[in-house]
């Protein structure tokens, strides 16, 4: 039995703070994109010295990546991270609930098209290598539009009602499919028959099925599903980001040539090169990256926690 094609056991009151939240986000919405801008500035601005837990966890990424900053300059981009992380949730907003016609004028420009047309061409299917910025969910949105017929490889929330959104809305917007990301067999079989995935695998879940490689100078446990899913299938790995430009413009969708002698014989170098694809992207927008992550919580044998220590 559903509302509206909700099921009805997602509205029990256990549910009901995920309601406020998406309540809120239906309405912000509405904003004008300028004043999204504003309000996510003046939001991030506050909360940067009240929000003690994730500020710390983006000072030390931001550390730790860019160490020939001063720690002045490091501060200043710990805070544009938090008040670009703010502005993700507009734009989850506008990504979800945003009129076509809002939505569509805020791309400004799609730079690299031609990359993925050629890597298209080859028919052995085409992984997007889709990294974690702030943008995500609207690069998803932009994506659809351009390319369309995009399958999402995605990890399945652990809320039923954050769940159902996620996959409603993005089913909706164009998403051709959901596959839960442990869903191997799916994805190689989608790539076998030519088609795009979306695959983002710039997090970090443990040393199992990972190598320690280099990411902004800093040994990294890195997956090594991204060239085992291009062994297998053939299928040339094409980076893929969406960048919001300064000032009102809206943004811009940046696709990369697909990485070239990928894979090799070698897990590291392999590794290494997929987070040098990313490296790139960070250095043309790093306070856009989502450092509130903690992407160095694995470290090698003998070395300390790097969040609290």
């Amino acid at each position: 039995m559903t509302i509206n094609g909700v099921p009805l056991k997602l509205f029990a009151p256990r549910y009901w703070p995920v309601w406020l939240g998406v309540i809120i986000l239906r309405l912000l919405a509405f904003l004008p994109y300028p004043a999204m801008l504003k309000t996510s500035r003046f939001i991030g601005t506050v909360f940067y010295p009240l929000a003690k837990r994730r500020t710390r966890i983006i000072e030390v990424n931001i550390r730790l990546c860019f160490p020939d900053k001063t720690p002045q300059q490091q501060k200043q981009m710990a805070k544009e991270a938090l008040i670009s992380g703010v502005m993700a949730i507009f734009e989850i907003a506008l990504a979800w609930w945003g009129s076509d016609k809002v939505v569509n004028n805020l791309l400004y420009n799609v730079k690299g098209h031609e990359h993925y047309e050629a890597a298209k061409k080859k028919g052995k299917g085409v992984i997007l290598l889709v990294s974690h910025f702030t943008t995500m969910e609207l690069a998803g949105v932009f994506l659809n539009r351009e390319i369309g017929n995009v399958k999402y490889v995605y990890k399945r929330s652990t809320n039923e009602l954050i769940e159902y959104f996620i996959r409603h809305k993005r089913l909706q917007k164009g998403c051709a499919e959901l596959i839960k990301h442990k869903n191997l067999r799916e994805i190689i079989r989608s790539l076998k028959r030519g088609e795009t995935i979306w695959y983002a695998p710039d997090q970090d879940f443990g040393r199992k099925d990972s190598v320690f490689a280099p990411f902004m100078g800093v040994a990294t446990s890195t997956l090594l599903s991204t060239q085992r899913l291009a062994r297998l299938t053939g299928a040339p790995v094409v980076p893929y980001y969406l960048a919001r430009l300064d000032g009102s413009k809206g943004y811009e969708m940046r696709i990369s040539p697909a990485l070239e002698d990928f894979p090799s014989d070698d897990e590291v170098h392999d590794a290494t090169l997929i987070n040098q694809a990313i490296e790139k992207q960070i250095a043309l927008a790093p306070e856009q990256y989502l450092w509130g992550h903690r992407r160095f919580k694995t470290r090698p044998e003998g070395e300390k926690d790097v969040y609290t220590s």
